[in-house]
């Protein structure tokens, strides 16, 4: 308990040490963001430009902060130290996709402006792997009873790379139901809870599929490929129902699109428990990790 008490604190110090670090660079450097806002196309976009200075600096803070703790612990100071040098890697590769990637979502103008839908999706996308180093939980403890260090590194990176692909998957699916035209009167069957749930399910399935190359032996990885395959199948059945509901809006109104559309989908999994064909390709499955991989 005390350890897991000092890893709280570490981390919620971490955190207000980065925040406080990014407000003083933004302050010393007004330049650098007055750039980002110039480039950006008219866009203001110094929201998403915070967000990702905090993230780097947050990163190495709290592994310093977090290493005491962890040798405290017993664990592996050098494969966490890996993990984290990868993650900020990650972050900082993913900053300029970011930045170009904003196309893919609706303008500044639209219902997913900048600080809207594109910020919520860079936050969840970097949000997972910062949780995971100013948690502590790249430190992983190594029993001589339990698994090899290696697997519980794989068991770890596959953990974040799910949550990671899940919530992204979530976000985009909501941002192209929000940005639906086809016709415009048809995009609530595509916004809530439609958009959510087809990304989640997508998301899912790209996140299992990339687990699944983590796995050591055959055996887990024909399961984990199985689990991503009937998450893929669930999602392309979710985003067929939607499209086929956003039909409606050439004939009826919006709001009516929308009293048909929010209960659609879960009308699907009602109609693939009652029948067994539709149940091969819809089926309701609950979003886990690998057993450990945050401790």
């Amino acid at each position: 308990m005390r350890d897991l008490r000092l890893r709280v604190a570490a981390g919620i110090t971490a955190g207000v040490i980065a925040l406080t670090l990014t407000a003083l660079l933004t302050v010393s450097r007004p330049e650098l963001f007055e750039w980002a806002r110039a480039k950006a196309e008219e866009r203001d976009r110094t929201g998403e430009a915070f967000i990702f200075a905090w993230a780097l600096i947050a990163l190495p803070v709290a592994g310093l902060l977090q290493t005491p703790v962890a040798r405290r612990r017993g664990a592996r100071i050098g494969a966490g130290w890996a993990l984290l040098a990868g993650y900020w890697l990650l972050v900082l590769l993913l900053a300029p996709v970011a930045w170009r990637a904003e196309g893919l979502f609706p303008a500044t103008d639209g219902p997913g402006k900048s600080g809207g839908v594109f910020g919520a999706a860079i936050g969840l996308v970097i949000g997972t792997p910062v949780y995971a180093v100013v948690s502590g939980a790249v430190f992983r403890t190594v029993r001589r009873s339990e698994e090899s260090l290696g697997g519980q590194v794989r068991g770890h990176v596959s953990g974040v790379v799910v949550l990671t692909s899940v919530l992204a998957g979530a976000v985009v699916g909501l941002a192209c139901g929000l940005g639906f035209r086809f016709p415009a009167a048809g995009a609530p069957a595509l916004v809530l809870p439609g958009g959510i749930l087809w990304g989640l399910h997508a998301g899912a399935a790209l996140g299992y599929f990339i687990a699944a190359r983590f796995q050591p032996s055959p055996a887990p990885r024909r399961t984990t490929t199985a689990t991503a395959l009937a998450f893929a199948r669930t999602g392309a059945a979710l985003l067929v129902c939607c499209l086929c509901v956003s039909q409606l809006g050439w004939v009826l109104p919006g709001w009516v699109v929308a009293v048909v559309g929010v209960p659609a989908p879960f009308l699907l999994f009602w109609c693939a428990a009652r029948w067994e064909w539709l149940g091969r390709w819809v089926r309701f499955r609950t979003v886990g990790v690998p057993e450990g991989a945050f401790v």
